[in-house]
């Protein structure tokens, strides 16, 4: 069966959103051990959330590449629509974090 062009996408974009999943879970795993009391509970949510979206993107693909035509195909871009925006929110948190970090550092 061919993959359509938004498949294709779906498909990258999931790709490409786990290993940002990844990428910031070790971040926000690393900050629990440097943080402030206060720091580390806001990275373990932070964390946990990106594992949430680590696990949609997993699922996401997962619908899109095996769901055929039925509406789990439908769920499976949801599921990685819902990653992405996990991932923007993880983003702005990552940079947030980093900016007020370097300006405490003195």
């Amino acid at each position: 069966m061919a993959s359509s062009a938004v498949e294709k996408a779906a498909k990258a974009l999931a790709t490409a959103g786990g290993v940002a999943h990844v990428a910031f879970f070790s971040l926000f795993a690393f900050r629990v051990f440097t943080s402030s009391p206060f720091g580390k509970v806001a990275n373990i949510v932070l964390a946990i959330l990106a594992l949430v979206g680590l696990t949609s993107e997993f699922v996401g693909y997962s619908l899109v590449k095996y769901g055929g035509k039925t509406r789990a195909r439908k769920f499976g871009y949801y599921a990685i629509a819902l990653s992405t925006g996990l991932a923007a929110l993880l983003l702005a948190a990552a940079s947030w974090g980093a900016a007020s970090a370097w300006h405490c550092s003195g």
